[in-house]
């Protein structure tokens, strides 16, 4: 089933100026951003094939980036946060990364570029439908924000793509948590 995660990174760096000796304590929360890459492609016999993930970079110093990785253009994907931060280092010092291109555009217009590939969205969000009643579509775009979550005007904004609300539990979860059990639940149906 193909699938897209859309992740809007309220500090993800927007230029590589972030140790990855440091990641938890380098600006712009660049180890959530590894952990979510993990998340999204990694299993146990490779990388997930039929996946894009698209994370729009909205911190400093020049906001907003969208970061877009597709598995299948890109191949396998290293399975640790370093070396995976390493990839978007590069990417964002202008080397050529297979599989992995930046725009510079905003939240928005990632989403409805979606909508307009006939994806169908999904606001993961705590107070949603319960997701073990969710029978998904065809082609699902998973749309979740990073420990600071999405604020108000995006919320609203989804609110007028008629993204539905799914809730994966009564909690807040990390992101790379909720793009994980989101995976699981897919591939339950799919097998």
């Amino acid at each position: 089933m193909q699938r897209a995660f859309i992740l809007k990174a309220s500090e993800g760096r927007t230029t590589p100026d972030f140790s990855l000796k440091s990641l938890a304590g380098s600006p712009g929360r660049m180890d959530l951003l590894s952990r979510c890459i993990i998340a999204t492609f990694s299993t146990q016999k490779g990388t997930r094939k039929d996946t894009t993930l698209e994370i729009i970079l909205e911190g400093m110093p020049n906001p907003p980036i969208s970061m877009t990785i597709d598995s299948n253009a890109r191949g396998d994907l290293p399975a640790g946060a370093v070396p995976v931060a390493a990839l978007i280092q590069d990417s964002l010092s202008g080397k050529d990364v297979p599989g992995i291109r930046l725009k510079r555009k905003p939240f928005t217009e990632s989403v409805r570029r979606y909508a307009n590939e006939g994806f169908t969205l999904y606001y993961l969000h705590e107070e949603g439908k319960d997701s073990k009643g969710v029978k998904y579509a065809g082609k699902p775009a998973f749309i979740l924000g990073d420990h600071k979550g999405l604020d108000p005007a995006s919320e609203r904004f989804l609110d007028t793509t008629g993204a539905e609300r799914v809730s994966l539990g009564p909690h807040s979860y990390l992101a790379s948590h909720c793009i994980t059990m989101v995976n699981c639940e897919l591939d339950m149906v799919n097998r």
